[in-house]
């Protein structure tokens, strides 16, 4: 019977081996800047490719140009012929095992093609830091996308692995590729922190080559917009684990400083200077990014829950996706005390005077986000800037229709309680999903002409209902410009009606 059972389980875990996809990585084999991945493959796999661009970045990054010297071998071990397909896909006839080298992304200067943002990609240091974003070092066999998989990291004594995946003594494993590489994990001597917010635990790990500043004073930080967006979710979050992986630099390498979103984590990769210095653009942009759990992460449309890593489909609606989310950064932060209503009018007037002198205000926002990753590429940025104002002018709609009971904050909650990380909507029929579920017929037109067309946004009409007034800045009432050259603002009128202090009084609160 023993030995029967022994069989029987030796015959599960061969058929879990061919059916998935392992991966191998020694960060004590750096030679060269560069790192050796090691694969063993299901059975059948012919092709072996690497992302052409990654959910979140909307750039081709062409991961494939870092990856060098692939080899390929048979169950027997002898070398099966390579070819290269393209830039990111080989064709691996019926091998079982690859090993490859991989240059990191932060420090190649010697490699060719679009620089890529640093919290999308890589940097290796020997005892020093291993920033990996996985989806830069690890591949995925076509057709094989779904396939469970496995990565073995080995760290270098004294230091220590942080990232939203479990660690089961080095081994990490993920239902798909998808899932694994959505996973960076951030490779230092320990400076780390938890927090516990709800019933969700909070990991911050940092890497600040000169100790300027610690994990937690970052904890302490963020630990109150934390709170702020647990009630702003409706007091739970949609993950039980999340990591904020920062990594502080004392210099610029290639672009600009910034963070890259993932499903349970953020990568950050921002200036080292002092928590006094930095403390509010940490919370600023934590804000942004955390809130991306909501959306896209956890109501997407099938272009994200589908995603193909060589020919992407866009999605219409950045202004969702980040647009909203931006915009929901300020407003919990507004409503939670930790920024003044001034402050976030200020923040408002930025964005509109920006989007007005920087992008094309004209552009309908469902081009550019179709068009971002070739003919809209340069008009990008403004899914930060007016993607977040169609948020403000959305809720202060939302709000006006329904007596201040109703805005996006529960919208969102409503959406992502149909639907969640695992059911996607269609594209095309975002617009009339948002109809139904808010039952407000006024958003049919507000998207047709703000969104779908490229109508100047009714600030005037909509702000007043909380009190405000939108127009020309006046001068000496020292209201940031930003050398702008359309200064228009929003004031808080000095004398509201009661009525519109009632509708203020509900945008503000949770």
């Amino acid at each position: 019977m023993l030995k029967k059972l022994l069989l029987l389980l030796c015959f599960v875990y061969s058929t879990n081996a061919q059916d998935s996809l392992r991966y191998s990585i020694d960060l004590n084999r750096l030679k060269n800047d560069r790192l050796t991945v090691e694969v063993q493959l299901p059975a059948g796999a012919r092709e072996y490719c690497f992302p052409k661009i990654v959910p979140g970045t909307y750039a081709i990054y062409d991961f494939g140009r870092y990856v060098s010297n692939l080899q390929a071998f048979d169950a027997s071990g002898k070398a099966v012929k390579v070819i290269q397909k393209d830039v990111n896909s080989f064709l691996i006839g019926n091998a079982s095992r690859l090993s490859y080298e991989v240059d990191d992304t932060w420090d190649s200067p010697e490699i060719e093609g679009k620089y890529i943002f640093e919290p999308a990609g890589t940097n290796f240091q020997e005892d020093t830091l291993f920033a990996l974003n996985t989806h830069a070092l690890l591949g995925y066999v076509k057709g094989g996308e779904k396939m469970p998989v496995s990565l073995h990291l080995t760290v270098p004594f004294g230091m220590t692995a942080s990232s939203s995946l479990v660690d089961n003594n080095g081994f990490y494993t993920a239902d798909n590729y998808q899932s694994l590489t959505d996973a960076p994990i951030l490779v230092t001597h320990p400076d780390t922190a938890m927090l516990k917010v709800g019933d969700a635990d909070i990991l911050i790990s940092v890497f600040s080559p000169n100790q300027v500043i610690r994990a937690a004073q970052i904890a302490e930080k963020i630990l109150p917009l934390l709170k702020s967006q647990q009630a702003y979710l409706g007091g739970t979050f949609p993950v039980k684990n999340y990591a904020f992986l920062v990594v502080m630099s004392t210099h610029l390498k290639n672009g600009s400083y910034g963070a890259l979103e993932h499903s349970k984590s953020s990568f950050y990769y921002l200036p080292e200077y002092n928590i006094s210095t930095m403390g509010s653009t940490i919370r600023d942009v934590s804000a942004h990014e955390f809130f991306h759990i909501q959306t896209p992460l956890n109501f997407h449309s099938e272009e994200i829950g589908n995603f193909d890593f060589q020919k992407p489909k866009m999605s219409r609606h950045l202004w969702l996706y980040e647009g909203l989310t931006e915009y929901a950064a300020h407003h919990t932060q507004l409503q939670g005390g930790l920024t003044t209503l001034e402050q976030f009018m200020e923040s408002m007037t930025e964005k509109v005077n920006r989007a007005n002198d920087d992008y094309n205000p004209n552009l309908a926002f469902t081009k550019l986000s179709l068009g971002a990753l070739d003919k809209y590429k340069d008009e990008y940025g403004n899914v930060y800037q007016k993607g977040a104002l169609i948020g403000f002018c959305l809720d202060l709609l939302l709000r006006k229709e329904t007596n201040g009971t109703y805005g996006t904050q529960q919208m969102m909650r409503d959406l992502a309680a149909q639907y969640g990380p695992n059911k996607s909507f269609k594209d095309e029929e975002l617009f009339e999903l948002i109809e139904k579920t808010t039952k407000v017929p006024a958003v049919k037109e507000f998207f047709a002409r703000y969104v779908s067309k490229g109508d100047k946004l009714p600030f005037k009409e909509l702000v007043s209902t909380i009190g405000m007034e939108f127009g020309e800045s006046i001068p000496g009432n020292n209201t940031i410009t930003y050398g702008y050259t359309n200064n228009n603002e929003f004031r808080a009128l000095k004398n509201p009606s009661p009525s519109q202090l009632k509708m203020r009084q509900a945008w503000l609160h949770f």
